[in-house]
């Protein structure tokens, strides 16, 4: 089967509206162009830590390039110092086919650029003559970025033709996020003596930071201070004021990428860059159109609530994978958040040992596991098949009937490299849970290898799950694996049992035998419990004479038969010990269906009910 022609993107942040976009119109020119896209993503640097962001930058040394027909590189969202300097040089190294960079960039490469400064221009010259705006202040992206340059250039120039003087009370560097907003807001309400009357941001996000600011302070806007953005993100489009901004044409932007590395490769000669400008859409903020937009709020509401539920999953998923001992329960409870990925398919490939000098992955990739799991993977997720680096993935795997769209990133620890993840795009919104995804994932391996490099701690790690005296699960490992059974699909018709187990009389058997006989007797009651428990099933010690146990079952009668089943075991158990008393244990069962599997912690209350009302009469008929 013939393998089709091959675009590299190279992007950061791909959770952000912008790069969202992009792959989006990308997809679409692709597949009319017939082109497989690559999308190499980066999550930045993260709090300056040096050695996390040399992991992040090492996304350039995944593709082997002379693959490719074309690159295209959106450089201004890398966000990781030399990133840009370094993916050329090694692109240079081993192929001539051309790079596209968008929006911004090297002028080593062919160039689909903003007219910032036009765009800035238009909407500067928009305050000052629809609105007859003249204290106009302006907030900067960062200063280092070409674009953010051009567009505080814009701002003076519209400024200087209308006669208005710019100085540098007027003026405040951000970073293209909200946190200098309190800063900007002081410098910008004691500008003009007090008396602004705009603010022009170089984006939405510093924008909508500013507004949050003044509604604190019960600084209404447009009506005591107007403010307009830039790039037309979904929040400032649903804000209660609507905000000014500017539409980027992402999607000629990209058609003009792909044509750019198609007349090259053809032998056409480009020169120059392509310069396109965007849109200015007046909104409420700065006094225009106050008519609401047609928004579907619902989707935005839901939009807001999954990406809260992601961060707070985010937590939970990286702390409770490393809770997790063998890799095959790691890989398995990876397998309980896809959900929240919202991709088609995820290939999990890891580096092995043939690593050249200057690369962290190896020339041969090892194709771990594929996510989501069927019902053959549950059971074994391993599939450990190696192929060179150069074809992303295994041949086997790639779809042929028509262009496909997939999301690269790295995983590592650090700067430790252990391979990266390939996920099929969807026409789903991705959400922000794919950086703790891929985080999770290298946080399992990292703590694999600790355990290889310790063994100690591997048996220790088990040790602290497991209660000593009898060998079961103690109680932090009954949590363990109750949680990782509510992540855990289950079938429409199963049934969850939810055991509490006291075994009676424990404190006349110390008092009248001994603590070591007390202790036969736990051990006993132990065994029944996990005799009764079938594999999949936990039983655990909770402390003291006090057990649980959690039974999945499509038997409509498990309850009587596990209580059946228990009873049987305990007097079988009773007649191997052959003591001079009987042991008796009170038992108490709760059965839900699975739907309600997450109020599990409520339903061990009910059993709990039940195990104190079956002992009650117990004691009444002693």
């Amino acid at each position: 089967m013939r393998r089709r022609k091959r675009i590299a993107l190279f992007l950061g942040e791909i959770g952000r509206d912008y790069q969202k976009k992009f792959i989006n119109e990308l997809r679409k020119v692709a597949r009319s162009k017939d082109y497989d896209i690559f999308v190499f993503n980066n999550f930045g640097a993260y709090n300056g830590t040096a050695l996390f962001d040399l992991g992040e930058r090492d996304v350039i040394n995944i593709p082997v390039f002379s693959e490719f027909e074309g690159i295209i590189s959106l450089a201004d969202t890398y966000d990781i110092d030399g990133m840009e300097e370094m993916l050329l040089n090694r692109i240079r190294k081993e192929t001539d086919c051309p790079v596209v960079s968008v929006r911004n960039g090297s002028h080593d490469t062919y160039r689909v650029v903003f007219d910032n400064f036009s765009t800035l221009y238009e909407m500067t010259d928009h305050f000052i003559k629809e609105h007859g705006f003249k204290n106009i202040c302006y907030m900067s992206g960062p200063l280092s970025y070409e674009d953010s340059v051009h567009r505080l250039e814009g701002f003076k120039k519209a400024m200087s033709d209308a006669g208005l003087e710019v100085t540098d009370d007027i003026l405040f560097e951000g970073d293209f996020w909200k946190r200098y907003s309190k800063e900007a807001a002081d410098k910008f309400l004691a500008a003009y003596d007090g008396k602004t009357e705009a603010i022009i941001c170089a984006n939405d996000y510093m924008a909508l930071g500013l507004m949050e600011v003044f509604e604190e302070r019960g600084i209404k806007v447009p009506d005591d201070i107007a403010i307009s953005g830039f790039d037309e993100i979904i929040e400032g489009v649903a804000a209660d004021v609507p905000l000014t901004t500017v539409a980027i044409p992402v999607t000629d932007m990209v058609t003009k990428a792909v044509d750019i590395i198609e007349e090259v490769n053809s032998g056409k000669v480009i020169e120059g860059d392509i310069g396109l400008t965007g849109k200015i859409i007046p909104k409420a903020s700065c006094g225009c159109c106050f008519n609401s937009p047609k928004i579907d709020y619902n989707s935005f509401i839901n939009r807001l609530t999954d990406e809260y539920v992601n961060v707070r999953r985010s937590t939970q998923f990286i702390t409770d994978i490393q809770n997790q001992i063998t890799e095959v329960d790691k890989l398995k409870y990876v397998n309980n958040y896809n959900d929240a990925f919202r991709m088609k398919k995820m290939f999990l490939c890891l580096c092995m040992d043939d690593h050249k000098d200057d690369n962290p992955y190896s020339e041969t990739m090892l194709l771990k596991t594929i996510y989501p799991f069927d019902d053959e993977r549950m059971k074994n997720p391993l599939i450990n098949y190696s192929f060179p680096r150069k074809d992303i993935l295994p041949e086997k795997y790639f779809d042929y009937d028509e262009p496909s769209v997939h999301i690269v990133f790295p995983i590592h620890y650090k700067n430790t490299t252990f391979g990266y993840l390939v996920s099929e795009w969807s026409d789903l919104d991705i959400t922000i849970f794919i950086a703790p995804y891929g985080e999770g994932i290298a946080h399992a391996y990292n703590d694999l290898l600790l355990q290889d490099q310790f063994s100690e701690f591997v048996e220790m790690k088990k040790q602290n799950l497991v209660d000593p005296l009898t060998g079961i699960s103690n109680r932090r490992g009954f949590e363990q694996s109750l949680n990782n059974l509510i992540l855990q699909k289950h079938e429409e018709n199963e049934l969850i049992s939810f055991l509490s187990v006291d075994l009676d009389n424990l404190k006349t058997i110390n008092d009248t035998y001994g603590h070591s006989e007390g202790d036969v007797a736990i051990r006993a009651v132990a065994d029944v419990l996990a005799e009764v428990v079938t594999e999949k099933n936990i039983c655990a010690r909770a402390g003291g004479d006090e057990f649980y146990a959690i039974i999945s079952s499509t038997d409509p009668n498990v309850r009587e038969n596990t209580l059946a089943h228990f009873y049987e075991l305990l007097a079988k158990k009773n007649t191997e010990l052959n003591k001079q008393y009987d042991l008796h244990a009170s038992v108490g069962i709760y059965t839900v269906k699975s739907k309600v599997i997450d109020r599990a912690f409520e339903h061990l209350q009910m059993a709990d009910r039940l195990m104190y009302e079956a002992k009650r009469k117990y004691k009444a008929h002693k």
